[in-house]
């Protein structure tokens, strides 16, 4: 359990400073291009990725859920399994929210509240 447990924290700080960019695209898109709200997870990162797809592609090999709420987003990445939340960032916050790898393992759920982090706007 401990091998597969085994997070590199280098390359989750990478992560992390790849997961704001991509966070904030996705974040643009929701509240900017109104995209329908039956749009699923992988469309809507595909939708705002695709001007520049290397935001997306920077997580090959991780799970990536997107949560929407009204004009806000946030940004969950898991482990290839979808068994263990990594990192979460909501777009529209600068700064990188949570290194969720660190610490007891956490399930892929999200745990931000976009009207917390972003407030009602």
């Amino acid at each position: 359990m401990s091998s597969q447990r085994h997070v590199d924290s280098e390359e989750m700080y990478i992560k992390a400073s790849a997961l704001t960019k991509l966070a904030a695209a996705v974040e643009s898109t929701v509240r900017y291009k109104s995209p329908p709200p039956e749009l699923g997870e992988s469309e809507l990162l595909t939708l705002a990725t695709r001007h520049d797809p290397i935001l997306l592609e920077n997580f090959k090999g991780y799970k990536v859920r997107v949560l929407r709420n009204e004009r806000h987003s946030v940004v969950l990445v898991c482990n290839a399994a979808g068994t263990h939340a990594l990192l979460e960032d909501a777009g529209c916050s600068g700064p990188m929210d949570r290194n969720r790898w660190m610490g007891k393992p956490e399930p892929c759920e999200f745990s931000l509240d976009t009207k917390t982090v972003c407030g009602k706007d």
